[in-house]
């Protein structure tokens, strides 16, 4: 029996997932639950373990962005199986079929995609489509490149090679007629090729519109403060943005169309609130920062000190790069925040960007001292400045200026969200 494995869909909302690695080599065999390749979704690295016992066959080579339940290999049962598979693949037989049926052991159903594989018929140079992408914008010569691929197939590895050698053989400086050096280029692939895929989708998809408003946070800073000088006793050291999100939790409750996702045509409110915290990633260095957005869930029942326990938990994973998938999916709303951020500006605050499915985004930013008029008299005060985004496919101003009042309520009175 032959096996095919899809690109799985890791978290509601991917479309799709890069292979990193092939952890097992072409025409292993394998035993059940090895982990076979390694495949990043945003910002996230997840092992994909064997449905079963049997020979690997690669169809889609490391670096490659493939859109999910598609097929990236097979597992064959049997040697004489893995034979009949790799003569089927030189002869292009098995590049495109039609949707695939039920096979107990499977890892999914799907309908495949034509392969990115140019075969090598009646002379024609056969490559993968990363390869001959990086061929392109590197000026190599496909035709005079050994492949090292399956079935002889050039790959990614074999162009970096040659553009090398090329590289050492005769250096090039390629300049523009106005002289221009390059300093760095970044490739949009890996963390920043997904976070620029899920910048764009939340703009081109949904309907992002956005809000601004202020909030007195003047006795919220005060509890904090309470709350920072008993840090030995409460066994932990709150943090602002905890006590910010258990008020947006609340707020969410209040008005429970902001806690809800939209797909192609219902929108969902959810019970749960899961909010996906942005947690900046420094990079080696100034060119390769990123952002990883794990997932707090179910912020509507827990208190300000295990809001922050897990707060501080899945931002030092997310560091150490030890997230799980789990850890990233099922959001219904997102928050983000520039509390970190010294001198900030006159406002300190941006339109946050929406993470689809979710139809919100939130971002509290730093507290700035104003003058402000109470009871007729100027007095200076601790206020907040908050963006937020919705997707005005799924709402309307109405319960967006509900959820901003909601808000704005429970941090100007932080006893209310403490009972």
């Amino acid at each position: 029996m032959i096996r095919e494995l899809i690109m799985p869909q890791l978290a509601m909302g991917m479309s799709e997932g890069t292979i990193l690695e092939w952890i097992v080599a072409e025409g292993d065999y394998v035993e059940r639950d090895t982990s076979l390749l390694s495949i990043e979704t945003e910002k996230v690295v997840t092992e994909l373990p064997a449905p079963g016992k049997g020979y690997l066959h690669i169809m889609v080579d490391a670096g490659t962005a493939v859109p999910v339940e598609n097929i990236i290999g097979k597992l064959a049962s049997t040697e004489e199986e893995y034979q009949q598979l790799l003569a089927s693949w030189g002869s292009n037989e098995v590049e495109v079929s039609a949707k695939t049926k039920v096979v107990e052991g499977t890892v999914a159903v799907s309908e495949a995609l034509p392969s990115s594989e140019v075969r090598q018929v009646g002379g024609r140079v056969k490559a993968s489509g990363l390869a001959k992408k990086i061929a392109s914008l590197e000026g190599a010569e496909l035709s005079t490149i050994v492949g090292t691929g399956p079935g002889g197939r050039i790959v990614k590895r074999d162009v970096l090679q040659a553009v090398k050698t090329q590289s050492t053989a005769a250096p090039v400086v390629v300049t523009t007629a106005a002289d221009m050096v390059e300093k760095a280029r970044i490739p949009l692939t890996g963390m920043r090729g997904a976070i620029a895929k899920s910048v764009a989708q939340a703009t081109t998809e949904a309907a992002p519109t956005s809000a601004f408003f202020e909030v007195d946070v003047t006795k919220l800073l005060a509890v904090r403060k309470t709350m920072l000088d008993r840090e030995e006793q409460l066994g932990v050291r709150v943090s602002m943005a905890a006590l910010i999100l258990r008020a947006l939790a609340l707020a969410c409750q209040d008005v429970p169309i902001a806690n809800a996702t939209i797909a192609k045509d219902a929108v969902t409110v959810w019970e749960n609130v899961n909010v996906a915290i942005a947690v900046a990633l420094p990079g080696k260095d100034e060119y390769d920062s990123g952002i990883a957005m794990p997932v707090l869930k179910n912020v509507e029942a827990k208190t300000v000190l295990q809001i922050t326990r897990e707060m501080k938990e899945l931002t030092l994973r997310a560091r150490n790069g030890e997230l799980a998938a789990a850890d990233m999916s099922d959001h219904t709303i997102m928050m983000s925040s520039t509390a970190g951020l010294k001198n900030p500006g006159a406002w300190g605050i941006s339109a946050p960007v929406l993470k689809l499915p979710a139809i919100m985004a939130f971002q509290p930013g730093s507290t700035l001292k104003k003058p402000v008029v109470i009871d007729g008299q100027i007095v200076v005060r601790d206020i907040l400045p908050c963006g937020l985004t919705f997707d005005h496919r799924a709402t309307d101003g109405v319960p967006v200026g509900k959820l901003m009042a909601k808000i704005s309520d429970l941090l100007s009175n932080p006893e209310l969200m403490l009972l």
